[in-house]
């Protein structure tokens, strides 16, 4: 009895092991992204799958006459287990490889033959591929099914050694050139000015004469030897995709992702889909690491970028969908960051706030001294290395840094802002149009019209605005505004909006109602906020706001005639509020969230994104 326990144990382990596809993916590889079948179809169950307005189109699409699919699990994939992509960069080839799990070996064999009917597979023990090898990186078994998609490194080619070992020849003016291609262009060209010159139109002389000169110059045809480089290229990565499948397929599990300490740590099986970057700075310096690239970008991203990494999480609820995303810094970057966000919002702001007739809002709250000293500390990375014009990048960044007075500017603008959209209104316009008269002369006609504007309120902290202030007495002087019940107005001709702007209790207000400015200006605004919108946008850097019911109740669709269809319309009224913030940073990390609620007709995330595209679709 024991070894029959432990036989079916090891069976049941193996299955496992056969659909733990993340197994697969290398421990070096730079991005990964997981969606968890599990997860999902415990929100929608397979039969409500196969019955949704997305999966019968898609059944509809792919079924033949030779094959007609009513399910999914047709295919022969495993909706169940958790599929992968990865991103890996070396100094050649840059791979987006993809590994999904497969349920029923012939079933799948099946639905590949269907739907490559023109492409036959071989199966060399159990590992099947397309015998021509015309579709490159595809490769499956009876249980994952890997698809490679690689992208050649330009820069690593243009090296002669690598492009002499590979056959190739120079086609490139930015890398590897010689003088038969210089010489070539310069016939070429010389042909050209005489063709111009002599207003001749002669296809078949002309092509004659190129090839002539090409000849006796001992040269090749430009365009044949790209064409030439472009099929070895082409062969040359289907070759690499399909030995890079090969190699992830068959990997075991001592070389996989799991081995990596960074990405166990970002694994949360209660996310429906997760993404995990390793190292910015290591990808922007594998993708842009040659001499060429930083000669044309002209700065190192990787050092500025060096140790950051993200996790981001997507978690489909039944009252909401929230996406969490954390942003790990390195210790230089953080120790800037966190002198540059140690501002917090200015609460008096707070008492323009009306939540009744709040559509959205967007706070910002950073420190404007901090960021004028640490921003050129963090330029300085990316430029000091710069080729050629690297000590004169840093130099002029000094200068900069010099020449600003730091200080002076941060208490015009201390960095934090609350931006308000508190409605939307009908305003009657003048406008200017040009029309004939009655001596048919092109006369300026001013007419009127109707148009629904935005209103919105901007408030930005100042402790001296007395620079504001000049600049506001001598647009006044210039009649650039006007003043009237304590604030200024700024109209322009052409424009339907009236901006008016103030300055009140160290605040400065920019906005486009006269009448919320008349009541900041006389301290009669009615407040109201909730200490839900006070915590989010007193507890964050950043956040915005966006109440779907309000822009539903306020925005006119009909009479603006931007949707005649009705989807708009039916999108806003069953949508629930969405929020995004940005958190002070704890540690080296900040965390973001984006959150959407789910009506309450909903029965959870996934079902509601399900049925707004196949509201939209239709």
């Amino acid at each position: 009895m024991k070894k029959l326990f432990t036989a079916v144990m090891l069976f049941a382990a193996s299955i496992v092991f056969a659909q733990n596809t993340i197994t697969k993916v290398p421990k070096d590889a730079s991005i990964v992204a997981s969606i968890k079948g599990e997860n999902l179809t415990q929100l929608m169950s397979i039969e409500e799958l196969n019955n949704s307005f997305v999966m019968q189109e898609m059944l509809k699409e792919l079924s033949r006459k030779e094959a007609d699919y009513s399910s999914i699990e047709d295919f022969g994939i495993n909706i169940k287990a958790s599929s992968h992509y990865f991103f890996q960069v070396n100094d050649s080839i840059m791979y987006n490889a993809f590994i999904i799990p497969v349920s029923n070996g012939d079933k799948f064999d099946a639905f590949v033959k269907n739907t490559n009917s023109r492409h036959e597979f071989v199966d060399n023990n159990g590992i099947r591929s397309f015998k021509d090898n015309s579709e490159g990186g595809i490769i499956w078994n009876d249980n994952t099914l890997v698809i490679v998609e690689g992208s050649l490194v330009d820069s690593y080619f243009n090296d002669k050694t690598v492009a002499k070992r590979y056959g190739l020849k120079p086609d490139n003016i930015y890398g590897y050139t010689d003088d038969a291609v210089t010489e070539a262009i310069e016939v070429e060209e010389a042909e050209t000015v005489k063709e111009a010159s002599e207003e001749i139109y002669e296809e078949e002389e002309i092509e004659e004469t190129v090839i002539e000169s090409t000849e006796d110059n001992n040269t090749y045809n430009y365009y044949d030897s790209y064409n030439n480089n472009y099929d070895i290229k082409r062969t040359l990565s289907k070759q690499w995709d399909l030995k890079k499948a090969k190699e992830v397929l068959l990997q075991i599990e001592a070389n996989s992702i799991l081995k990596n300490k960074s990405y166990l740590s970002s694994i949360d099986n209660t996310a429906e889909a997760t993404l995990w970057v390793n190292d910015f700075g290591k990808i922007y310096s594998q993708m842009l690491g040659s001499a060429y690239f930083r000669d044309l970008a002209g700065f190192n991203l990787g050092a500025m970028y060096a140790d950051n990494n993200l996790t981001a999480k997507l978690f489909l609820e039944d009252d909401k969908m929230m996406l969490n995303t954390k942003y790990t810094m390195s210790d230089m970057m953080a120790k800037s960051y966190k002198k540059m966000s140690s501002r917090k919002l200015n609460k008096k702001f707070f008492d323009y706030v009306n939540e009744d007739k709040m559509i959205a809002y967007m706070s910002y709250a950073m420190d404007t001294k901090a960021m004028l000293e640490e921003y050129p500390k963090l330029m300085k990375s990316i430029y000091q290395n710069m080729p050629y014009y690297g000590e004169e990048a840093v130099l002029a960044i000094d200068l900069f840094s010099l020449l600003l007075d730091e200080e002076a500017v941060a208490e015009v603008l201390k960095g934090d802002m609350l931006f308000l959209l508190s409605g939307i209104s009908k305003q009657e316009v003048t406008y200017t149009t040009y029309e004939y008269n009655d001596d048919y002369e092109y006369v300026e006609v001013e007419k009127k019209k109707t148009e629904t504007l935005p209103d919105f309120l901007l408030m930005a902290s100042s402790d001296d605005s007395e620079i504001i202030t000049k600049l506001i007495k001598y647009s006044k002087n210039k009649e650039f505004v006007t003043f009237n019940d304590g604030f200024y107005t700024f109209k322009e001709k052409s424009s339907p909006i009236s901006l008016h702007f103030l300055i009140k209790d160290d605040i400065i207000f920019v906005g486009t109602s006269a009448v919320e400015m008349k009541k900041i200006v006389t301290g009669t605004f009615n407040a109201k906020v909730s200490s839900k919108h006070k915590n989010i946008m007193s507890k964050n850097n950043y956040s915005m706001y966006v109440s779907a019911q309000q822009l539903a109740d306020q925005l006119p669709i009909e009479e603006m005639g931007i949707d005649r269809s009705g989807k708009l319309e039916w999108f806003l009224n069953t949508s629930e509020d969405a929020y995004i913030t940005a958190s002070k940073i704890k540690g080296n990390t900040v965390d973001t969230n984006m959150v959407i609620g789910v009506p309450s007709s909903q029965e959870n995330a996934l079902k509601y994104i399900f049925d707004i595209i196949k509201n939209i679709a239709k």
